[in-house]
């Protein structure tokens, strides 16, 4: 990664200019080893301001992932939770202040008009608008436009004097660099956003190439000659690695994933183990060789998960693709701040502050009562959770949804970001079948099976003549073929799946 001394943005290792602000980069001397410290991405950002502007959002990253006990944190590709929740927890202070001053005012104008002092009222009222601008200028323009702009965004600008909290972001920081997921409900690829394309086939491995004799292979043998040969590819931030999925609810009394029935579920297990799993397959605990493209600075995140099993006579190839769109425009406004407001932002503020008071003002003395009841509302929370794991075999310790998934748009924002995800998953997938059938001639078996079938996935797509028109958000023609470029028919399907699943927990 080249990081750009006038913005501090990142670049590919090998960019002559800083694709953020165009600054010619100084070269890289061969002999100069990398940093290995990645600049944080933009989504990381826009989520750290998200969490500051939108109440809501980080009352749900605090409920969903700080305040869980016994639940994996979420998979979250590209985006560092740490800073987020750090900064939810700032943002949830000072709603706190701003929902005492409400309340004080909202019961103020309760008594102005109990008796009938009306000016009382109107000045409750017009004091509760300032509240509302005040707690907003400030997130926007004291907080947001001050420290997050890309030239002073610094993840590690906040930290946390309390131990439980010290130790639950540890908790997350080690599930971000470890090799197991565990998921709540259908989706196994919870925090890796919307599945958009999965197929697989079976080929016969008993045939042997003209002249040559067929030689028996496990699935590990062709797992580790895929993963290399998919090694060096170059489009995009490319990150490799194996790692095991496994159900929340499966893992009461297994201890490779759980070592206890009232701790977190291990985030890592040794690498011996995931082999092992490769090799012999379990129906409840299975591993992936993962491949995760990020791009546009981790607001496109296509991320493909393979796996290989062998049987006597076949070998059956498994892919699925997940995509992570773009942050939504609404929570991209730090980059469209002035470090101060100018007079048309005031004015804006002004009128979104005007929008909001109501429903502020309503929501206070619930906000402010959910907040005395907190800790007892916890307690009651892990209590009854205790009893779970005590009484039922089933509880599910996985994680159900990730804020990255939250705050994704439905839709492509750039005509390029839809063609990048097209080119991202095109590469790895001719990548990949290159490689099987490298290694299906290495080990003297017949190909042309494959070669049928690659050329059938090449050619079911549309045929437009010269001169004909096409417009449309997604297609798909031919036997097989697939429509790749619109997001929100898998998404709507992927979060309702998400909200059974936490509707259940």
């Amino acid at each position: 990664m080249h990081r750009c001394s006038s913005c501090g943005a990142g670049n590919l290792t090998g960019a002559t200019y800083c694709g953020t602000c165009g600054q010619q980069l100084p070269p890289i001397e061969a002999d100069t080893e990398p940093s290995g410290d990645a600049p944080p991405s933009d989504a990381t950002r826009y989520l750290c301001a998200a969490v500051q502007l939108n109440s809501r959002l980080a009352d749900e990253v605090v409920r969903d992932i700080l305040d869980e006990e016994f639940k994996a944190p979420p998979a979250s590709p590209d985006v560092d939770l740490v800073p987020v929740i750090l900064h939810a927890i700032a943002a949830r202070k000072r709603h706190l202040v701003r929902d005492v001053l409400l309340t004080f005012l909202l019961i103020s104008a309760f008594w102005g008009a109990y008796s009938a002092r009306y000016v009382v009222v109107l000045l409750a009222l017009a004091l509760c608008w300032v509240v509302v601008v005040g707690e907003t200028l400030v997130a926007t323009y004291g907080v947001v436009a001050h420290d997050l702009r890309p030239e002073r965004f610094k993840p590690d600008a906040l930290s946390s004097d309390d131990p439980a909290i010290r130790d639950r972001l540890r908790q997350v920081a080690t599930a971000a660099r470890g090799n197991v997921s565990v998921y709540s409900g259908y989706r196994p690829f919870v925090g890796c956003g919307v599945p958009f394309d999965a197929w697989s086939f079976a080929l016969d491995i008993d045939r042997a190439a003209e002249g040559k004799v067929a030689e028996s292979f496990t699935a590990l043998s062709i797992h580790d000659f895929v993963k290399q040969r998919l090694g060096d590819l170059r489009t995009g931030e490319v990150a490799l690695a194996d790692r095991v999925f496994v159900d929340g609810r499966d893992i009461r009394e297994d201890r490779r994933f759980l070592p206890d029935r009232f701790a977190v579920p291990r985030p890592k297990v040794d690498r011996s183990m995931v082999r092992s799993l490769t090799v012999e397959p379990e129906d409840r605990a299975r591993p992936y060789l993962t491949v995760q493209i990020s791009g546009w600075r981790g607001q496109l995140v296509v991320s493909t998960f393979l796996r290989f099993v062998v049987t006597p006579h076949e070998l059956v190839v498994e892919v699925t693709h997940c995509l992570l769109g773009p942050v939504r425009d609404e929570f991209q406004e730090v980059d469209s701040l002035l470090p101060e407001p100018t007079a048309r932002q005031a004015i804006r503020i002004g009128g979104r502050a005007l929008r909001r008071t109501p429903g502020h003002l309503l929501r206070a003395p619930i906000a402010i009562a959910k907040h005395l009841l907190g800790p007892v509302t916890t307690a009651h929370h892990r209590a009854r959770q205790r009893r779970e794991i005590v009484r039922s075999l089933r509880f599910d310790y996985g994680a159900a949804r990730s804020p990255r998934e939250t705050v994704s748009d439905d839709r492509y924002q750039r005509y390029f970001q839809k063609l990048d995800s097209a080119l991202y998953t095109k590469v790895i997938e001719k990548r990949m079948l290159q490689a099987v059938e490298q290694f299906l001639e290495s080990k003297g078996i017949d190909t042309l099976e494959l070669t049928q079938r690659q050329a059938m996935m090449q050619n079911n797509g549309v045929y437009v003549a010269p001169g004909a028109t096409v417009t449309a958000g997604s297609i798909a023609a031919g036997t097989g073929a697939r429509a790749r470029s619109v997001i929100r028919r898998a998404a709507n399907v992927a979060r309702q799946s998400v909200t059974d699943a936490a509707g259940r927990n």
